[in-house]
Protein backbone atom coordinates (compact mmCIF):
# COMPACT_ATOMS: atom_id res chain seq x y z
CA UNK A 1 0.00 0.00 0.00
CA UNK A 2 1.24 3.53 -0.84
CA UNK A 3 2.38 6.00 2.36
CA UNK A 4 0.43 8.13 3.39
CA UNK A 5 1.57 11.65 2.23
CA UNK A 6 2.61 13.95 5.63
CA UNK A 7 -0.47 15.89 6.84
CA UNK A 8 -1.24 19.45 7.97
CA UNK A 9 -4.26 19.78 10.83
CA UNK A 10 -7.28 21.59 9.23
CA UNK A 11 -9.83 23.42 11.25
CA UNK A 12 -12.94 21.31 10.96
CA UNK A 13 -15.02 24.20 9.54
CA UNK A 14 -12.72 23.51 7.01
CA UNK A 15 -13.64 20.10 6.23
CA UNK A 16 -17.24 20.50 5.86
CA UNK A 17 -18.54 19.47 2.10
CA UNK A 18 -14.94 17.08 1.39
CA UNK A 19 -17.01 14.46 0.88
CA UNK A 20 -18.79 15.96 -1.95
CA UNK A 21 -15.93 17.14 -3.59
CA UNK A 22 -14.46 13.32 -3.71
CA UNK A 23 -17.86 11.90 -4.80
CA UNK A 24 -17.84 14.69 -7.67
CA UNK A 25 -14.45 13.27 -8.42
CA UNK A 26 -14.69 9.66 -8.16
CA UNK A 27 -17.90 9.93 -10.08
CA UNK A 28 -16.15 11.49 -12.92
CA UNK A 29 -18.30 14.74 -12.77
CA UNK A 30 -15.52 17.01 -11.89
CA UNK A 31 -11.77 16.65 -11.76
CA UNK A 32 -10.36 20.52 -11.79
CA UNK A 33 -10.85 23.07 -8.97
CA UNK A 34 -12.82 25.16 -11.56
CA UNK A 35 -14.76 22.30 -12.03
CA UNK A 36 -15.28 21.88 -8.82
CA UNK A 37 -16.46 25.46 -7.83
CA UNK A 38 -18.72 25.42 -10.45
CA UNK A 39 -20.96 22.26 -9.32
CA UNK A 40 -20.45 23.49 -6.06
CA UNK A 41 -21.16 27.26 -6.20
CA UNK A 42 -18.38 28.06 -4.17
CA UNK A 43 -15.26 29.89 -4.04
CA UNK A 44 -11.90 28.52 -5.47
CA UNK A 45 -10.36 29.01 -2.07
CA UNK A 46 -13.09 27.03 -0.67
CA UNK A 47 -12.47 23.78 -2.58
CA UNK A 48 -8.31 24.34 -2.32
CA UNK A 49 -9.17 24.42 1.23
CA UNK A 50 -10.47 20.59 1.05
CA UNK A 51 -8.51 19.52 -1.66
CA UNK A 52 -5.43 20.02 0.65
CA UNK A 53 -6.90 17.98 3.11
CA UNK A 54 -8.22 15.69 0.56
CA UNK A 55 -4.68 15.07 -1.10
CA UNK A 56 -3.21 14.71 2.32
CA UNK A 57 -5.24 11.70 3.22
CA UNK A 58 -4.07 10.64 0.06
CA UNK A 59 -7.97 9.51 -1.06
CA UNK A 60 -6.81 12.33 -3.70
CA UNK A 61 -4.14 12.40 -6.24
CA UNK A 62 -3.05 15.23 -8.56
CA UNK A 63 -2.39 13.67 -12.36
CA UNK A 64 -1.90 16.84 -14.11
CA UNK A 65 -1.34 19.52 -15.65
CA UNK A 66 -3.26 17.86 -18.48
CA UNK A 67 -6.32 20.32 -18.42
CA UNK A 68 -6.76 23.79 -19.76
CA UNK A 69 -8.44 25.52 -16.78
CA UNK A 70 -11.11 28.75 -17.75
CA UNK A 71 -8.43 31.49 -18.06
CA UNK A 72 -6.43 29.30 -20.64
CA UNK A 73 -3.74 27.90 -17.74
CA UNK A 74 -2.99 24.66 -17.16
CA UNK A 75 -5.40 23.33 -14.33
CA UNK A 76 -3.90 19.62 -12.70
CA UNK A 77 -6.48 17.57 -12.78
CA UNK A 78 -7.73 15.37 -9.65
CA UNK A 79 -8.54 11.51 -9.44
CA UNK A 80 -9.95 9.56 -6.93
CA UNK A 81 -7.32 7.08 -5.35
CA UNK A 82 -8.88 3.38 -4.71
CA UNK A 83 -5.74 2.96 -2.88
CA UNK A 84 -6.27 4.55 -0.28
CA UNK A 85 -7.87 2.36 1.98
CA UNK A 86 -9.52 -0.90 1.75
CA UNK A 87 -12.91 -2.72 2.75
CA UNK A 88 -13.34 -6.02 4.13
CA UNK A 89 -15.56 -8.64 2.68
CA UNK A 90 -17.06 -12.64 3.23
CA UNK A 91 -19.54 -13.88 1.96
CA UNK A 92 -20.46 -17.07 4.00
CA UNK A 93 -21.72 -20.62 2.97
CA UNK A 94 -23.12 -23.00 4.56
CA UNK A 95 -20.20 -25.04 4.72
CA UNK A 96 -17.58 -22.41 4.36
CA UNK A 97 -16.47 -18.30 4.09
CA UNK A 98 -14.40 -16.81 2.00
CA UNK A 99 -12.78 -13.55 3.29
CA UNK A 100 -11.01 -10.91 1.30
CA UNK A 101 -9.41 -7.45 1.33
CA UNK A 102 -10.71 -5.16 -1.48
CA UNK A 103 -9.99 -1.83 -2.28
CA UNK A 104 -12.26 0.91 -2.68
CA UNK A 105 -12.88 0.05 -6.24
CA UNK A 106 -13.99 -3.68 -5.02
CA UNK A 107 -10.84 -4.96 -6.15
CA UNK A 108 -9.68 -7.80 -4.37
CA UNK A 109 -6.25 -7.67 -3.15
CA UNK A 110 -6.18 -11.21 -1.25
CA UNK A 111 -8.76 -13.63 -0.61
CA UNK A 112 -8.84 -16.73 1.40
CA UNK A 113 -11.60 -19.80 1.65
CA UNK A 114 -11.64 -21.91 4.89
CA UNK A 115 -13.97 -24.46 6.09
CA UNK A 116 -16.81 -23.74 9.07
CA UNK A 117 -19.25 -25.38 10.64
CA UNK A 118 -22.60 -23.57 10.89
CA UNK A 119 -24.76 -25.30 13.22
CA UNK A 120 -21.48 -24.07 15.91
CA UNK A 121 -23.43 -20.65 15.65
CA UNK A 122 -21.99 -17.27 14.41
CA UNK A 123 -20.16 -15.96 17.02
CA UNK A 124 -17.76 -19.23 16.19
CA UNK A 125 -17.83 -18.88 12.69
CA UNK A 126 -17.06 -14.97 12.53
CA UNK A 127 -14.16 -15.87 14.79
CA UNK A 128 -13.41 -17.52 12.11
CA UNK A 129 -13.72 -14.66 9.66
CA UNK A 130 -12.22 -12.06 11.95
CA UNK A 131 -8.49 -14.47 12.12
CA UNK A 132 -8.58 -14.69 8.34
CA UNK A 133 -9.12 -11.06 7.96
CA UNK A 134 -6.29 -10.10 10.02
CA UNK A 135 -3.93 -12.72 8.50
CA UNK A 136 -4.88 -11.25 5.21
CA UNK A 137 -4.34 -7.63 6.06
CA UNK A 138 -1.12 -8.67 7.87
CA UNK A 139 0.12 -10.16 4.45
CA UNK A 140 -1.01 -7.02 2.48
CA UNK A 141 0.99 -4.75 5.19
CA UNK A 142 -1.92 -2.68 5.31
CA UNK A 143 -2.37 -0.30 8.58
CA UNK A 144 -6.08 -1.44 10.49
CA UNK A 145 -6.68 2.18 10.43
CA UNK A 146 -7.21 2.15 6.87
CA UNK A 147 -10.20 -0.02 6.92
CA UNK A 148 -13.32 1.84 5.81
CA UNK A 149 -16.08 -0.89 6.80
CA UNK A 150 -17.01 -4.43 6.55
CA UNK A 151 -19.72 -6.17 4.37
CA UNK A 152 -20.98 -9.69 4.49
CA UNK A 153 -23.19 -11.81 2.71
CA UNK A 154 -25.01 -14.80 4.28
CA UNK A 155 -26.98 -17.25 3.37
CA UNK A 156 -30.90 -16.65 3.60
CA UNK A 157 -32.53 -17.39 7.12
CA UNK A 158 -34.59 -20.87 5.81
CA UNK A 159 -31.34 -22.12 4.69
CA UNK A 160 -29.75 -21.37 8.35
CA UNK A 161 -32.44 -22.57 9.93
CA UNK A 162 -32.70 -26.12 8.14
CA UNK A 163 -28.63 -26.13 8.25
CA UNK A 164 -28.40 -25.03 12.03
CA UNK A 165 -31.64 -25.23 13.86
CA UNK A 166 -32.05 -23.68 16.94
CA UNK A 167 -28.58 -21.66 16.24
CA UNK A 168 -28.23 -18.17 16.24
CA UNK A 169 -27.27 -16.98 13.04
CA UNK A 170 -29.30 -13.51 13.21
CA UNK A 171 -27.65 -10.85 10.99
CA UNK A 172 -27.72 -8.97 14.35
CA UNK A 173 -25.45 -11.27 15.87
CA UNK A 174 -22.98 -10.97 13.18
CA UNK A 175 -22.63 -7.59 13.01
CA UNK A 176 -22.61 -7.00 16.70
CA UNK A 177 -19.34 -9.68 16.68
CA UNK A 178 -17.43 -7.80 13.94
CA UNK A 179 -17.89 -4.12 15.34
CA UNK A 180 -16.78 -5.06 18.78
CA UNK A 181 -13.44 -6.70 16.94
CA UNK A 182 -13.14 -2.86 14.63
CA UNK A 183 -15.22 -0.13 15.02
CA UNK A 184 -15.85 0.45 11.58
CA UNK A 185 -19.47 0.23 9.88
CA UNK A 186 -20.58 -3.48 9.28
CA UNK A 187 -22.88 -4.08 6.65
CA UNK A 188 -25.02 -7.58 6.55
CA UNK A 189 -27.09 -8.71 3.33
CA UNK A 190 -28.00 -12.31 2.18
CA UNK A 191 -25.50 -13.07 -0.16
CA UNK A 192 -28.09 -12.84 -3.05
CA UNK A 193 -28.61 -9.58 -2.53
CA UNK A 194 -25.12 -8.45 -2.34
CA UNK A 195 -24.69 -10.48 -5.60
CA UNK A 196 -27.25 -8.46 -7.17
CA UNK A 197 -26.09 -5.04 -5.54
CA UNK A 198 -22.42 -6.04 -6.69
CA UNK A 199 -23.50 -7.51 -10.47
CA UNK A 200 -25.50 -3.94 -10.77
CA UNK A 201 -22.22 -2.23 -9.96
CA UNK A 202 -19.79 -3.81 -12.35
CA UNK A 203 -22.17 -3.17 -15.41
CA UNK A 204 -22.07 -0.05 -17.73
CA UNK A 205 -25.45 -0.08 -19.03
CA UNK A 206 -27.20 0.87 -15.49
CA UNK A 207 -30.39 -1.66 -15.86
CA UNK A 208 -33.64 0.10 -14.32
CA UNK A 209 -34.66 -3.46 -12.85
CA UNK A 210 -31.75 -5.86 -12.60
CA UNK A 211 -32.59 -9.64 -11.52
CA UNK A 212 -29.47 -11.87 -10.04
CA UNK A 213 -30.28 -15.43 -9.32
CA UNK A 214 -28.36 -17.80 -7.07
CA UNK A 215 -28.11 -21.40 -8.91
CA UNK A 216 -26.53 -23.37 -6.54
CA UNK A 217 -26.92 -25.76 -3.51
CA UNK A 218 -30.13 -24.02 -3.32
CA UNK A 219 -31.70 -20.95 -5.01
CA UNK A 220 -32.77 -17.46 -4.43
CA UNK A 221 -32.30 -13.98 -6.43
CA UNK A 222 -31.40 -10.80 -5.36
CA UNK A 223 -33.49 -7.49 -7.13
CA UNK A 224 -32.25 -3.78 -7.97
CA UNK A 225 -34.37 -1.60 -9.37
CA UNK A 226 -33.37 2.18 -9.69
CA UNK A 227 -29.59 1.07 -8.34
CA UNK A 228 -31.10 0.12 -5.00
CA UNK A 229 -31.46 -3.27 -3.52
CA UNK A 230 -35.38 -4.55 -3.01
CA UNK A 231 -35.25 -5.95 0.35
CA UNK A 232 -39.07 -6.58 1.58
CA UNK A 233 -41.03 -5.59 4.75
CA UNK A 234 -39.38 -8.87 6.49
CA UNK A 235 -35.79 -8.34 4.53
CA UNK A 236 -37.05 -11.93 2.31
CA UNK A 237 -37.81 -10.03 -0.44
CA UNK A 238 -36.03 -13.03 -3.83
CA UNK A 239 -37.19 -16.13 -1.96
CA UNK A 240 -37.86 -17.80 -5.18
CA UNK A 241 -36.54 -21.07 -4.13
CA UNK A 242 -39.65 -21.41 -1.82
CA UNK A 243 -42.04 -20.87 -4.41
CA UNK A 244 -44.07 -24.01 -5.58
CA UNK A 245 -43.60 -25.49 -8.98
CA UNK A 246 -46.15 -27.83 -10.87
CA UNK A 247 -47.49 -30.17 -9.41
CA UNK A 248 -44.51 -31.49 -7.60
CA UNK A 249 -44.53 -32.49 -4.23
CA UNK A 250 -40.88 -33.20 -3.56
CA UNK A 251 -40.74 -32.85 0.37
CA UNK A 252 -38.47 -29.03 0.85
CA UNK A 253 -36.65 -28.45 4.13
CA UNK A 254 -38.51 -25.33 4.68
CA UNK A 255 -41.65 -28.11 5.09
CA UNK A 256 -44.05 -27.41 1.91
CA UNK A 257 -44.16 -29.62 -0.79
CA UNK A 258 -43.00 -29.34 -4.16
CA UNK A 259 -40.43 -26.39 -3.77
CA UNK A 260 -38.36 -24.82 -6.45
CA UNK A 261 -35.34 -25.72 -3.97
CA UNK A 262 -36.84 -29.35 -3.73
CA UNK A 263 -36.83 -29.82 -7.40
CA UNK A 264 -34.38 -27.51 -8.95
CA UNK A 265 -31.95 -26.96 -6.55
CA UNK A 266 -28.38 -28.29 -7.41
CA UNK A 267 -28.24 -30.35 -4.30
CA UNK A 268 -31.81 -31.82 -5.57
CA UNK A 269 -30.39 -32.69 -8.72
CA UNK A 270 -27.18 -34.17 -7.47
CA UNK A 271 -29.54 -36.15 -5.16
CA UNK A 272 -31.72 -37.55 -8.02
CA UNK A 273 -28.57 -38.15 -10.10
CA UNK A 274 -27.12 -40.52 -7.77
CA UNK A 275 -30.17 -42.05 -6.90
CA UNK A 276 -29.78 -43.02 -10.81
CA UNK A 277 -26.09 -44.31 -9.88
CA UNK A 278 -24.65 -40.83 -11.16
CA UNK A 279 -21.47 -40.54 -9.12
CA UNK A 280 -22.67 -36.66 -8.22
CA UNK A 281 -21.85 -35.80 -5.00
CA UNK A 282 -22.74 -32.10 -4.73
CA UNK A 283 -24.15 -28.71 -7.26
CA UNK A 284 -20.57 -28.13 -8.53
CA UNK A 285 -20.09 -31.94 -9.58
CA UNK A 286 -23.77 -31.74 -11.40
CA UNK A 287 -22.50 -28.70 -13.31
CA UNK A 288 -19.45 -30.07 -14.31
CA UNK A 289 -20.74 -32.86 -15.76
CA UNK A 290 -23.27 -31.36 -17.50
CA UNK A 291 -20.27 -29.42 -19.21
CA UNK A 292 -18.08 -32.46 -20.05
CA UNK A 293 -21.11 -33.58 -21.80
CA UNK A 294 -22.88 -36.16 -19.58
CA UNK A 295 -26.38 -37.19 -20.96
CA UNK A 296 -28.22 -36.79 -17.51
CA UNK A 297 -26.83 -34.75 -16.14
CA UNK A 298 -27.22 -31.98 -18.69
CA UNK A 299 -31.04 -33.14 -18.96
CA UNK A 300 -31.11 -32.50 -15.35
CA UNK A 301 -29.43 -28.84 -15.87
CA UNK A 302 -31.29 -28.34 -18.32
CA UNK A 303 -34.79 -29.02 -16.80
CA UNK A 304 -33.84 -27.55 -13.77
CA UNK A 305 -33.74 -24.15 -15.88
CA UNK A 306 -37.06 -24.61 -17.24
CA UNK A 307 -38.19 -25.19 -13.52
CA UNK A 308 -36.55 -21.88 -12.54
CA UNK A 309 -37.72 -20.50 -15.41
CA UNK A 310 -41.17 -20.77 -14.85
CA UNK A 311 -40.65 -18.90 -11.60
CA UNK A 312 -38.89 -16.41 -13.09
CA UNK A 313 -41.70 -15.84 -15.52
CA UNK A 314 -43.52 -14.46 -13.21
CA UNK A 315 -40.89 -12.29 -12.04
CA UNK A 316 -40.76 -10.97 -15.70
CA UNK A 317 -44.38 -9.97 -16.30
CA UNK A 318 -44.19 -8.02 -12.46
CA UNK A 319 -40.98 -6.36 -12.69
CA UNK A 320 -40.05 -6.48 -16.53
CA UNK A 321 -36.55 -6.55 -15.91
CA UNK A 322 -33.56 -5.70 -18.30
CA UNK A 323 -30.93 -8.24 -17.26
CA UNK A 324 -31.64 -11.87 -15.34
CA UNK A 325 -27.81 -12.68 -14.71
CA UNK A 326 -26.97 -16.15 -13.23
CA UNK A 327 -24.26 -17.04 -10.67
CA UNK A 328 -23.57 -20.18 -8.73
CA UNK A 329 -22.85 -23.55 -9.64
CA UNK A 330 -25.39 -24.62 -11.83
CA UNK A 331 -24.57 -21.59 -13.71
CA UNK A 332 -21.05 -23.03 -14.78
CA UNK A 333 -23.28 -25.25 -16.99
CA UNK A 334 -24.33 -22.12 -18.49
CA UNK A 335 -25.39 -23.69 -21.99
CA UNK A 336 -27.97 -26.34 -20.96
CA UNK A 337 -29.45 -23.80 -17.61
CA UNK A 338 -30.03 -20.62 -19.76
CA UNK A 339 -31.60 -22.39 -22.51
CA UNK A 340 -34.26 -24.03 -20.14
CA UNK A 341 -34.90 -20.97 -18.41
CA UNK A 342 -35.32 -18.86 -22.05
CA UNK A 343 -37.90 -21.83 -22.95
CA UNK A 344 -39.99 -21.29 -19.97
CA UNK A 345 -39.92 -17.87 -19.85
CA UNK A 346 -40.63 -17.22 -23.96
CA UNK A 347 -43.46 -19.90 -22.97
CA UNK A 348 -45.06 -18.51 -19.76
CA UNK A 349 -44.29 -14.71 -19.81
CA UNK A 350 -45.95 -11.80 -21.77
CA UNK A 351 -44.13 -11.44 -25.10
CA UNK A 352 -43.46 -7.84 -24.46
CA UNK A 353 -41.20 -8.54 -21.59
CA UNK A 354 -39.70 -11.69 -22.50
CA UNK A 355 -38.48 -10.43 -25.48
CA UNK A 356 -36.79 -7.65 -23.79
CA UNK A 357 -34.61 -9.31 -20.48
CA UNK A 358 -31.45 -10.45 -21.28
CA UNK A 359 -30.12 -13.43 -19.50
CA UNK A 360 -27.07 -14.32 -18.78
CA UNK A 361 -24.06 -15.48 -16.55
CA UNK A 362 -22.62 -12.78 -13.88
CA UNK A 363 -20.25 -10.04 -14.93
CA UNK A 364 -18.16 -10.90 -11.45
CA UNK A 365 -18.45 -14.57 -12.38
CA UNK A 366 -17.02 -16.40 -8.65
CA UNK A 367 -16.08 -12.67 -6.78
CA UNK A 368 -19.89 -11.45 -7.64
CA UNK A 369 -20.36 -11.82 -3.84
CA UNK A 370 -17.49 -10.01 -2.88
CA UNK A 371 -17.41 -7.49 -4.62
CA UNK A 372 -20.63 -6.70 -4.00
CA UNK A 373 -20.14 -6.88 -0.12
CA UNK A 374 -16.98 -4.56 -0.77
CA UNK A 375 -19.25 -2.10 -3.04
CA UNK A 376 -21.80 -2.04 -0.23
CA UNK A 377 -19.46 -0.39 2.33
CA UNK A 378 -17.95 1.77 -0.57
CA UNK A 379 -21.32 3.26 -1.29
CA UNK A 380 -21.68 4.11 2.24
CA UNK A 381 -18.07 4.71 3.82
CA UNK A 382 -17.79 7.03 0.46
CA UNK A 383 -21.16 8.95 0.84
CA UNK A 384 -19.99 12.45 1.38
CA UNK A 385 -21.66 12.60 4.71
CA UNK A 386 -19.19 9.16 5.81
CA UNK A 387 -16.04 11.43 4.32
CA UNK A 388 -16.07 14.24 6.34
CA UNK A 389 -16.52 12.20 9.53
CA UNK A 390 -13.83 9.93 8.54
CA UNK A 391 -11.07 13.54 7.71
CA UNK A 392 -12.32 14.61 11.11
CA UNK A 393 -11.19 11.35 12.28
CA UNK A 394 -8.09 11.25 10.50
CA UNK A 395 -7.26 15.18 11.56
CA UNK A 396 -7.59 13.76 15.48
CA UNK A 397 -4.73 10.92 15.11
Amino acid sequence: MSTEPARRRMPPSRIVRAGEILELVRRGDANTTGQLADHLGIARSTVNDRLEVLLASGMLSLDGPTAVGSRGRPASTLSFNPRSGVTLAAQLGISGVRTAVTDLSGEILASTMTDIDVTTGAVPVIDVAIAEFGQLLERLGVDPAQVHGIGVGMPARIELATHAPRVDWSGETVQAALAAWRAVPVFVDHDVNLLAFGEHCARTDEPEVLISVKAGTVIGCGVVVNGKVVQGVSRLAGEIGHTRVGASEEPCSCGNLGCLNAVASGAALALRLRAGGVDAPNARAVAALARAGHVEAGLAVRMAGRDIGEVLASVVNLLNPAVISLWGYLAEAEDQLIAGIRESIARSAQSGPAGDVRIEPATMGADAGLYGAAMMVVEHALSPAAVDAYLLTMQSV
